[in-house]
């Protein structure tokens, strides 16, 4: 099975091998102004049943990494091809190549893969995965929907989340007071701002009278929205920081050199006499 996604921050190494959540990978980095990445694995057949379990998992690591290195992580489709039993993952190779989906605005190079956030909750693993998205999106309408929506992963009020973040904790968001003062208010609180005039403006085309209507093609629109992402991107990034108990971490380890890695938390690597599964100085 092979999962195709972009990444515009380059790791260090062309692949990689390790174990995430049972299923072992072999990430491949390809030449990302050609073509995408993608993740390797071996299915033991191609039912619906175990497509849908892998994609899942890969999907939730390709999460986790997006976060970990704040990079836009664009998730793809996936194909495959027949294998032969007695062959390792090691071997593998992409069999197919997709084109790249997220605007080539450079690359950062030298990444580790060291360690990812350690996803446990369903609500964690939701909040990643709209990051991940809003992030990779080159659409920023969509991307400010989905930064918003991160806010309520939680049984939150994305609006009170704004507004207590702003009033008590501003310092926290290391946002550029420049962006805040480029909104147009109107004496509107900021969170009331982002719901009213960004997010129910995005979402809802026919608005009621006195209501903030999108007008698609005007500089001044274009600039607004652009700004209320940058300012609702930092919120974003400052809840799953805070708010959604994301404090563990997974390291990608292994018992000895010739063993599989995988990723594992702290306590595992002690129990079972882990060590670094690869030397990236």
């Amino acid at each position: 099975m092979q999962i195709g996604f972009d990444n515009d921050w380059r790791l260090r190494r062309k692949y990689y091998l390790f174990e995430y959540k049972g299923i072992r990978f072999k990430l491949f980095q390809n030449n990302p102004r050609k073509w995408s990445d993608c993740l390797l694995t071996i299915l033991p057949d191609s039912s619906d049943k175990y497509r849908e379990a892998t994609y899942t998992i890969a999907s939730e690591f390709l999460s986790a990494l997006s976060w970990k290195l704040k990079s836009r992580i664009h998730l793809g489709g996936c194909g495959g091809c027949g294998w032969k039993s007695n062959s390792p993952l090691s071997k593998g190779k992409p069999s197919s190549y997709t084109f790249p989906r997220i605007p080539f605005e450079g690359n950062k190079v030298g990444c580790k893969l060291n360690n990812i956030p350690k996803v446990e909750t369903d609500y964690q693993r939701a909040a990643l995965s709209l990051y991940r998205e809003a992030n990779a999106s080159n659409n920023y309408y969509l991307s400010f929907l989905f930064y918003w929506q991160v806010l309520e992963t939680r049984n939150t009020k994305a609006i009170d989340y704004v507004n207590n973040v702003y009033r008590k904790k501003r310092r926290e968001l290391k946002l550029n007071p420049r962006y805040i003062s480029s909104l147009p208010l109107n004496a509107k609180a900021l969170g009331n701002y982002l719901l009213d005039d960004c997010r129910h403006a995005i979402a809802h085309i026919r608005r009621k009278p006195g209501s903030k209507k999108l007008t698609f093609d005007r500089l001044d629109e274009r600039e607004r929205i652009t700004y209320s992402v940058f300012v609702i991107k930092a919120f974003a990034e400052h809840y799953i920081s805070h708010s959604i108990g994301l404090s563990g971490s997974l390291y990608l380890a292994r018992k000895a050199k010739n063993s599989f890695p995988v990723f594992a938390d702290e306590d595992f690597i002690s129990k079972h006499g882990l060590t670094t599964a690869y030397s990236e100085k």
